[in-house]
């Protein structure tokens, strides 16, 4: 949560192959320790996409 704006939402939209888990994994990799995350989405095509999100904790 952003002190003064509340929460912070980051919208990230594309065709396929555009870079959208990248650009998802980069961003929570960035903020992880300054804000709480959470992805929520309905592009997880691969088992390997899910995994990352697991392992990035979002």
């Amino acid at each position: 949560m952003t002190q003064a704006n509340g929460p912070l939402r980051i919208g990230i939209g594309g065709p396929v192959g555009s870079g959208k888990t990248t650009l998802t994994e980069k961003l929570c990799k960035a903020l992880r320790d300054e804000f709480s995350i959470a992805v929520v989405t309905n592009d997880i095509y691969t088992k390997e996409d899910a995994m990352m999100l697991a392992r990035l904790q979002a």
